[in-house]
């Protein structure tokens, strides 16, 4: 447990991002403190959400699977014509 640490946090719910369901954003000591302080923080806050530039999900390669099935048919094949071969 930390003592003596104390930090101001402004936490956002639903968000209206479609990358973001929650965020938290940790605020400089050195901030003052005025009337229009709190909707101006959210308003910033909200924008940083909105304006984050994060990639979305793309959808998996299927490379991976195909480079699978192709080297089990090929090792399948070859060892069928070694088995004909020998036998």
């Amino acid at each position: 447990m930390i003592k003596g640490c104390q930090k101001r946090i402004i936490f956002v719910k639903n968000t209206g991002c479609d990358l973001f369901d929650e965020a938290y954003f940790v605020l400089k000591d050195d901030i003052p403190y005025n009337d229009d302080f709190n909707a101006n923080i959210v308003r910033v806050a909200n924008e940083v959400i909105n304006q984050s530039g994060l990639p979305t999900r793309k959808k998996k390669s299927r490379k991976g699977l195909w480079c699978f099935l192709l080297g089990s048919f090929l090792t399948t094949l070859i060892l069928t014509t070694v088995f004909l071969v020998i036998f």
